[in-house]
């Protein structure tokens, strides 16, 4: 072995032994991932300046760019920036400024060249890092991602004429010439010159509205002058109305389409009490000019968190019914938690990005706990859970922070978000809530203004309160996976203690490490109730707990503070108690573990706490054991507690009953839900379980709900799902006419992936189905060319199969790239 090769193994080596985890995963990574890392800056932008128009009708954008920078070491002679989808028409050297502030001014122009999405820039001299450059860059583009253009036509005559920008990842590129990666920041200037009548909402302040008298434009200027990194920067151009409120001092403005003005209050009249709730909790003031939210036609996510300007989608504003189970409070708050955690601190590099959608879905759950208190928050959190056991058993477990992927894509998933959410919570419970908010202080006052990665969050948590969590974070962040406890208890007599055997059996899987976690055990009996702290850290082990007595139960994390899964063998009578007795985690824990019962006693308990119980998490536990038990006495239970309040217990009552398997009784009782319930969505479960049901008349009432709009077509689409549960071939000609462009999008999103399944009942219709879906492929909407993707793999035709590879020749979004390799590779091993 030469030295070379030799130091180069040993710094791998070395990687392996620091960050064990960061390369174990289970069907996350394949054979196109790669290394990634933080992006190298050879300059450090300052400030940059648009001043732009926009055409609609051509879908391009043109202006000046300048963009001033330093170089970050001695003998700068090229500026390289992210450049895509544009012709530059000249660059210029506009000044040179260097520390003693004698200066060059003029425009010298310089020699540049795009190549591979990149505009490479040949200053006139080497410059050393004292030096401030000013370079001007006239431009146009036609981006096919970061900028998108929405209008009507035939057959969508009600969409509005809207322009809008989405930057996260690196989109922002696509439409200006920028430094497009996380690890810089700068301010920003948005001029935009747009039509008479037409709006623009950007970054910052507004500083001026201009009317261009004789032309028959208007020209916005807004400044953001607190540094941001680059995919940050937004612009939304529309006819909005304008909604404005107040904090402290601070203009928070509700921007929406003149036609929803009645709708502002109940999605947005929370915001003020978010942010003072936010303020006061992370110990720094909303940090920027203003606040504004936007809602825009077709925008491809909930929200996006652009620097005091949130953009959200027209789907979170909804009417009283809807109100019933959907509420905007969430929605908004994770933007707005996202103006600390993700804007005023930003993530390094994409590897970290649970420290901008972990902290932002954490803190959408502590505002749940301040404004409707413990018992809803409980319910976020378990949300949360569900979310990201539901992808961690269908999908793929990975680490937290890794750096092997294809695309950064890939990261926005339950694991950044929910699990990332659900650590932070443990951290919480570990430090005590007192030392929890002292190290979140501590943490964003130390690196307010600057980008971070995980290690700043972990030392700051030490730095505050003098505790280390290297441990922790090895096993939680940058190991992949979670506990999953087998749990049963004895009485030792002897000892006069309860004998706990813990094992954990993740460990057998190759992929999640063993962990060290101190969990709480609660003991009761005629004695009361002892809650001590015992550290599990072993694959089996035998914990000891002194009590007086042999006790009626033993609860293992009763308060449900640990991301795992639990197996506690107990007695139906140790349930039963539990059941009845114990506090609000182990109540709905109980009331799952009774699923497997099917007697008189079991049924009236769980009767009992869906009639009475005062937390609807544990009604909606007890509902769905119902459901699962399916005696007639469970399903008596259900039906007799059918119209009870709030909708949410009463759609967990409906759902369950949808496992009945043709039973009249239970089919009538969920008809006469469709037609009379207030809830949109109870009216929806009631189609879906009719459907499951195989009820007599389920076909013609999913038909019925084809026709009833609803908040977010819930209802329009239940009756698809319930068609496709059917498997009637009738259905394919309903689900065509759904599919079709004009429809609504998230109805056609379920007709077509009601086709791919449809077509196996009408083995003759699948060539009619296979060319309507390769038709979609061009669809307008990115939404739909997804998901006709998937259909297509799945529909299993591989004459579809030249056409998903033109798409994905043709695709600039790596999701949908990635959908139609999928697809073919799919499609491949059929």
């Amino acid at each position: 072995m030469n030295m070379k090769f030799m130091r180069c193994l040993l710094y791998t080596l070395a990687l392996v032994l620091v960050v064990p985890g960061w390369s174990q995963d289970r069907g996350f990574s394949d054979e196109y991932s790669v290394w990634q890392g933080t992006r190298d800056r050879h300059y450090d932008m300052h400030h940059i300046k648009l001043d732009l128009s926009f055409d609609h009708l051509e879908e391009t954008v043109s202006g000046v760019v300048t963009t001033t920078l330093s170089p970050i070491n001695d003998g700068l002679r090229t500026v390289v920036l992210d450049a895509a989808d544009m012709v530059v028409s000249s660059v210029n050297l506009i000044a040179a400024i260097n520390v003693e502030k004698t200066a060059k001014t003029g425009k010298k122009p310089l020699e540049y060249v795009l190549v591979n999405q990149q505009l490479i820039i040949t200053l006139d001299k080497a410059y050393n890092s004292d030096a401030s450059l000013a370079l001007e860059i006239a431009y146009q583009a036609q981006p096919r991602m970061g900028l998108y253009f929405v209008r009507p036509d035939e057959a969508y005559p009600d969409k509005p004429w809207q322009i809008w920008s989405q930057g996260e990842m690196e989109e922002n590129h696509h439409w200006f010439p920028c430094y497009d990666f996380p690890n810089d920041q700068m301010t920003s200037e948005m001029i935009a010159t747009v039509p008479e009548g037409q709006m623009v909402i950007s970054n910052g302040e507004l500083l001026e509205v201009r009317q261009n008298r004789g032309e028959g434009t208007v020209t916005y200027h807004w400044r953001e002058n607190v540094p941001h990194v680059t995919y940050l920067i937004s612009v939304i151009i529309g006819e909005f109305l304008e909604v404005r409120d107040d904090w402290q001092g601070i203009p928070v403005s509700y921007y929406v389409e003149p036609k929803y003005r009645d709708l502002v209050e109940r999605s947005f009249s929370k915001t003020p009490d978010m942010m003072d709730f936010f303020a006061r909790r992370i110990g720094i003031p909303y940090p920027y000019e203003k606040y504004a939210q936007t809602t825009i036609t077709d925008f491809m996510w909930g929200g996006m968190e652009n620097v005091s300007a949130t953009t959200l989608t027209t789907g979170t504003l909804h009417d009283e019914r809807a109100h019933l189970d959907r509420t905007s409070d969430g929605l908004v708050a994770h933007e707005l938690a996202h103006q600390w955690f993700g804007d005023l601190l930003t993530t390094k590099n994409w590897n970290h990005i649970w420290l901008n959608e972990g902290f932002a879905t954490y803190f959408e759950d502590l505002y749940v706990e301040y404004d409707k208190g413990e018992r809803e928050f409980r319910l976020s959190l378990v949300e949360d859970r569900e979310k990201y056991l539901d992808e961690y058993s269908r999908k793929y477990s990975r680490p937290i922070v890794t750096d092997l992927y294809e695309n950064a894509d890939e990261l926005f998933d339950s694991h950044s978000y929910q699990k990332g959410a659900l650590v932070l919570h443990m951290i919480r419970y570990i430090l005590g809530d007192d030392l929890w908010w002292k190290a979140i202080q501590h943490y964003v006052s130390t690196f307010a203004g600057k980008t971070v990665e995980t290690n700043d969050f972990k030392q700051a948590i030490e730095d505050a309160t003098g505790i280390a969590l290297d441990w922790f974070f090895d096993q939680w962040v940058y190991s992949a996976g979670h506990p999953v406890y087998k749990v049963s208890w004895d009485w030792d007599r002897k000892n006069q203690a309860v004998e706990l055997q813990v094992k954990q059996t993740q460990i057998d899987n190759g992929v999640s490490p063993l962990f060290r976690m101190p969990v709480e055990i609660t003991v009761t009996g005629s004695f009361g109730t002892q809650t001590e702290r015992l550290v599990i850290s072993k694959s089996d082990e035998i914990l000891y707990m002194a009590v007086p007595e042999k006790p009626v139960r033993v609860e293992f994390d009763p308060n449900d503070y640990i991301l795992k899964e639990l197996h506690f063998t107990k007695s139906k009578k140790e349930i039963l108690d539990q059941l009845k007795n114990a506090g609000d985690a182990s109540r709905m824990r109980a009331a799952d573990w009774l699923a497997q019962y099917q007697d008189g006693k079991t049924v009236e308990a769980l009767g009992t706490v869906l009639r009475h119980d005062t937390f609807r998490g544990a009604r909606e536990a007890a509902a769905e054991s119902l459901g699962e038990i399916k005696t007639k006495a469970a399903r008596d239970t259900l039906l007799a507690n059918l119209h009870t309040k709030p909708s949410s217990v009463r759609r967990a009552i409906i759902t369950a009953l949808g496992q009945y398997t043709a039973d009249e009784k239970v089919a009538a009782a969920l008809e006469e839900v469709f037609y009379t319930d207030s809830s949109y969505y109870a009216q929806a479960d009631a189609i879906e379980s009719l459907a499951e049901l195989g009820a007599l008349k389920a076909y013609d009432l999913c038909v019925e709900a084809l026709e009833q709009p609803s908040h977010s077509e819930v209802i329009r689409q239940a009756g698809l799902s319930g068609i496709t549960t059917l498997n009637d071939p009738q259905g394919i000609d309903h689900a065509l006419y759904w599919a079709a462009y004009g429809r609504p999008s998230s109805s056609r999103s379920s007709a077509i992936k009601a086709l791919s399944k449809l077509a196996g009942a009408s083995p003759s219709r699948k060539p009619e189905i296979r060319d309507f879906l390769i038709t979609l492929l061009d669809d307008p909407s990115f939404r739909i060319r997804g998901v006709a993707m998937h259909a297509l793999g799945h529909l299993g035709d591989p004459k579809a199969i030249p056409y998903l590879e033109t798409s994905q020749a043709g695709e600039v979004q790596h999701d949908l790239k990635e959908g139609a390799r999928r697809a073919i590779k799919l499609l491949k091993s059929k």
